[in-house]
């Protein structure tokens, strides 16, 4: 076996099909999909992604423990930046995909996380934990989860042209 021969374990041909089962490459998951077109005159048939079920667990895993019982004499201001740092690299690798579900189930729980943290830091019910942290206005300034469906076009950027915060054109 040479230096850069595959390793038959981790290496196989999938032969991709509309409801088939799909392959998980560098945290996605990609599968082929046929939906209707915006105008919904026709189906389209295209290559979806969104983070993988490992990557998922991951996610939980890594807010969990952000948020672990160890940390419960923290200020919650630093719980909270701690979560929104994580979040905010995770969501910027899979924010290009079709994500938006995936990111609903992450962002509910890291909530559901900083509530068990309030209530335990206080000693008081799990409803004390999710009041807090839902009727506090910005949800303790927990960032939200967006994601940009854009798909890969021949011989065109994957990141479109847009103003940033300071008013300049990224590329």
């Amino acid at each position: 076996m040479g230096l850069l021969d595959p390793k038959a374990a981790k290496t196989r041909i999938v032969h991709l099909q509309v409801r088939g089962e799909g392959v998980d490459f560098l945290g996605f998951h990609h599968r082929l999909v046929r939906a209707w077109a915006r105008t919904g005159a026709k189906q389209v048939t295209f290559l979806a992604r969104w983070p993988a079920n490992k990557a998922m667990q991951h996610a939980r895993d890594r807010i969990r423990q952000v948020t672990d019982r160890s940390r419960l004499l923290l200020p919650v201001e630093w719980v909270v930046q701690d979560i929104n740092l994580f979040l905010r690299g995770w969501a910027g690798y899979f924010k290009y995909g079709n994500s938006a579900r995936h990111f609903g189930k992450i962002r509910d729980y890291a909530k559901m996380r900083l509530a068990i943290v309030l209530r335990k830091r206080h000693k008081r019910s799990r409803e004390f934990g999710w009041s807090v942290v839902a009727y506090s206005g910005n949800e303790l300034g927990l960032i939200g989860l967006v994601g940009t469906v854009v798909a890969p076009r021949p011989f065109k950027p994957w990141l479109r042209d847009r103003p940033n915060a300071g008013g300049e054109r990224r590329r």
